[in-house]
């Protein structure tokens, strides 16, 4: 597959009326960035460890370690502690995807338009890591995550586009599938690390960075990157820095329909992800020695029942060409999963709940990314609008710490659960419910 073509990228706004010369040049240009021939097997592989490596970096944080060393720190007011670290990185987070994604479209190294973007991210990534590994007070850890979150999506603002920059439509469901389930694989992978070699949280935080190194190194080599020319690119402003936050919902309806539902959807399933370790301390009588284990085994049997489904319905619906009802279907499950989960009277019944959650999100990461690529707005601003688009990944990060603490205290008292799974999974069948309207995909 030849993916070092120069490209020349013309945006031509929907409806616009063009010459025979300017249609012509869309069209071609259109071509250019409309990838064609499959993408071989290695490519895919390589891509998958490098996903792999990210998420096996960072979820433990978000998890596990993040949530023992605020434990650590301030045992009293852990709650409100781990919401200002999660809450402060998230929106680092949400800057730093979209400023780093605006300027990956913009970039004309001879290395590539993503290159850069990757391999600085994953050198600072990894310093970053050093930092958090050794905060010991709740200002300097807000500060370490933040960098962290900064540097990292710098990285995955080079690894988003690759996708649509190289993957045929085709093989859209099939790849996303691939790389939906990283994130539960790194779960697990990230989970076993923590709890190897728990209590030593500064082992627990850094052995999984040594992964990333090693995985995105060996993308790098492989990947045959987009090449743009600085003469076809437009100029570059502080306008251009502030459209890295904005896609118009009126030139693009069926994009900001995906970003609301994935909104929602993702909000759902944080309310349940960020306060799992909480509620086994609060619920089940769990304590910080052995509470390590419990979310271990939650992650494998998460990480069990969702791979197969992200495959097996990523292919399913590439062959169907359809989206839209299993992304619905899929956010329903998971929707009584966080239920089951809130009112469950044993730990055993919150495995339950952990099996049904890990079949829905299985189907649901895989065809809902499938579906973006196919709304994306345009083609030569492929990495903005994937960082616009993470926005609704990231936002739930902000979003949920700040409104838990209301749920919590619902009835009196902090550790109302229930309320907060419930609203969660009303939320996500909402956002479940909008991704139907959209219009272009089936």
């Amino acid at each position: 597959m030849d993916n070092e073509r120069s490209v020349a990228p013309v945006d031509v706004p929907a409806g616009a009326a063009v010459g025979p010369a300017t249609a012509a040049e869309a069209s071609g240009a259109e071509r250019e960035h409309h990838p064609g021939k499959l993408v071989s097997a290695g490519f895919q592989a390589s891509l998958f460890l490098a996903f792999l490596g990210v998420w096996t970096a960072l979820l433990p944080a978000t998890s596990i370690t993040l949530a023992l060393r605020v434990n650590q720190i301030d045992p009293d007011g852990k709650a409100a502690g781990l919401s200002l670290v999660l809450g402060v990185g998230a929106f680092v987070a949400l800057v730093g995807q979209n400023l780093f994604g605006a300027l990956s479209d913009r970039t004309t190294s001879r290395f590539g338009m993503r290159k850069p973007w990757i391999a600085s991210g994953m050198v600072t990534g990894a310093a970053s890591l050093l930092l958090l590994a050794s905060a010991d007070s709740i200002p300097l850890l807000v500060l370490a995550w933040a960098l962290t979150q900064l540097t990292f999506n710098a990285l995955i603002a080079g690894l988003n586009p690759v996708i649509p920059d190289q993957v045929p439509k085709r093989q859209l469901g099939r790849v996303s599938g691939l790389m939906g389930i990283t994130q539960v694989l790194a779960g697990v992978g990230g989970a076993f690390l923590a709890q190897l070699f728990l209590p030593n949280l500064t082992a627990a935080m850094l052995i999984p960075g040594l992964f990333m190194l090693v995985f995105v190194t060996v993308f790098l080599r492989i990947l045959k990157d987009r090449r743009a020319k600085r003469e076809d690119l437009p100029p570059f402003s502080l306008l251009t820095l502030l459209k890295a936050f904005w896609t118009s919902p009126r030139e693009a309806p069926d994009f900001a329909l995906a970003w609301i539902s994935r909104l929602m959807v993702m909000f759902g399933n944080m309310t349940l992800a960020n306060y799992q370790l909480f509620f086994l301390l609060d619920r089940f009588g769990y304590t910080e020695d052995n509470v390590g284990p419990a979310v271990l085994l939650l992650t494998v049997i998460n990480a069990v029942t969702a791979i197969p489904t992200s495959i097996v319905f990523g292919r399913i619906s590439d062959r169907l060409g359809r989206r839209k009802i299993f992304v619905l279907v899929s956010a329903v499950v998971l929707s009584v999963a966080h239920i089951v989960a809130g009112f469950a009277p044993n730990f055993a019944t919150f495995v339950a709940s952990s099996v049904i959650a890990g079949f829905a999100m299985g189907a649901y990461l895989s065809v809902d990314q499938a579906l973006v690529a196919e709304v994306l707005p345009s083609r030569t601003d492929v990495a903005k609008d994937m960082a616009v688009l993470h926005l609704a990944n990231v936002l739930p990060q902000t979003l949920v710490p700040v409104t838990a603490p209301l749920f919590l205290m619902i009835g009196g008292g902090s550790s109302n659960y229930p309320a907060l799974f419930l609203g969660g999974a009303v939320i996500a069948i909402v956002g479940a419910v909008a991704n139907q309207f959209i219009r272009s995909v089936r």
